[in-house]
């Protein structure tokens, strides 16, 4: 059996390298070792790394499911670290930017924007804000 660490860390690897096929493999194969362990806040975090790639690729209808369900973990789940969640959020509001989805990627950028803003990370606040505001302008436009 492979080594959770290990798999995570040539996962990592290879998607530095730009492995994407690999480095989806891995992050699947810890995935599924933190599922079956029933460890589900390690396991949301391991998909959204896949969806991650995913959307590195521009796959972006296999990236959804993906962030959606890591989504519906963190949300349900008391333990979960408010950094995860906006890091999931983020990538998914994107996602849905990129699809043509604005009123869904706005709702989801000021959510981020607000996760980003309680951890005081000033950088992720900003990067919220200037796509509410692009998302506002394309929705509204003047």
């Amino acid at each position: 059996m492979t080594n959770i660490r290990e798999a995570i860390a040539r996962g990592r690897e290879a998607r530095r390298q730009r492995d994407f096929p690999l480095a989806r493999a891995q992050y699947a194969e810890a995935a599924g070792i933190f599922r079956d362990q029933n460890d589900s806040l390690s396991y949301a975090h391991t998909i959204r790394h896949i969806a991650d790639i995913h959307q590195q690729e521009r796959n972006l209808i296999e990236a959804r499911p993906l962030y959606e369900e890591a989504l519906e973990i963190y949300r349900s789940n008391l333990d979960t670290k408010l950094l995860d969640l906006a890091n999931t959020v983020r990538p998914y509001a994107l996602l849905e930017e990129q699809l043509g989805n604005l009123e869904k990627a706005k709702t989801l950028w000021e959510e981020a924007g607000n996760l980003y803003g309680s951890l005081r990370i000033e950088a992720g606040v900003l990067e919220c804000e200037n796509h509410v505001r692009k998302l506002k302008q394309s929705l509204h436009p003047d």
